[in-house]
């Protein structure tokens, strides 16, 4: 594990430069990259795309802070002081409402077209979330449950949260980052005018993700052994399975509202074929 991956000297000060921002830092940045790459081939404004990008980020931030101290406030039994003593930290879960609406405004401001932005920047996404589980790794947060298989892995930093008590764990850090990968290679690969998906712009691609990536962090979860994420009915379910639900819901609502709009887009040409 990494949790400092560096100690930078700025005039004589130390600035230790931590592998989970590092991992985040670059993640936002392929993210950024990607989608404009993505726009560019859709023949859309990349700049636009990038500057919508540019202005979710602090919302995503904010939106992250908010949930995990919402999280250890639940955990602390409501203890304001205690919740707040555990800080900073981030959950992703809470950065998708941020960057959402982060960028449904800025799309609007900058007449971007937010859900063909959304569609063809699931693959981007994807990636970039996978850089910041990478991170998680080396900071040691998020870690899995005590394993002695053949790919544990073992903290020994003692700035790693993942070395109180320093055993063989679940890389569940990279079980997710693979998975993303994985889904990402497979939303690439796809292309754009593929029926099961529905053209970009229809909301099918990301409520899609929204299901898989549902499915792929519940499952993850099971393997996960850290504390902070918060378990219910006595350890067998986690805050993050809920919201996992929760999200998988909004996935197969959006599906449903994609197929009524295409329903409706047909429709009228139907009507007037001879």
């Amino acid at each position: 594990m990494l949790p400092i991956v560096y100690d930078l000297q700025v005039f004589g000060v130390s600035r230790p430069i931590g592998g989970y921002g590092l991992m985040v830092s670059l993640g936002v940045l392929a993210t950024g990259f990607l989608s404009a790459r993505a726009a560019h081939h859709a023949k859309e404004d990349w700049g636009a795309v990038i500057a919508t990008i540019g202005y979710a980020t602090v919302p995503a931030f904010l939106g992250a802070a908010v949930l995990f101290y919402l999280v250890e406030l639940v955990r602390s039994g409501f203890d304001v002081e205690v919740a707040l003593s555990h800080g900073p930290g981030l959950v992703f879960y809470g950065a998708v409402p941020g960057a959402g609406l982060g960028t449904y405004y800025a799309a609007r401001w900058l007449r971007v077209p937010w859900w063909k932005m959304i569609d063809l920047s699931v693959p981007a996404i994807a990636v970039g979330h996978a850089l910041g589980r990478v991170g998680c790794l080396l900071g040691g947060c998020c870690f899995g449950a005590e394993w002695h298989g053949p790919w544990s892995v073992t903290a020994t930093d003692p700035m790693s949260p993942m070395a109180n008590p320093s055993v063989p764990r679940h890389p569940v850090q990279l079980y997710e980052a693979f998975g993303l990968l994985a889904v990402a290679l497979v939303f690439a690969a796809t292309p754009l005018e593929a029926r099961w998906l529905g053209a970009p712009g229809s909301g099918r691609r990301i409520s899609t993700y929204a299901i898989v990536y549902g499915v792929l962090r519940a499952v993850v979860e099971a393997f996960r052994g850290d504390g902070v994420r918060g378990v219910f009915l006595g350890g067998l379910v986690s805050t993050s399975q809920l919201v996992s639900l929760a999200v998988i819901s909004v996935g197969v609502v959006g599906l449903l509202r994609a197929r009524r709009l295409e329903a409706a887009t047909t429709a009228p040409s139907a009507a007037a074929s001879p």
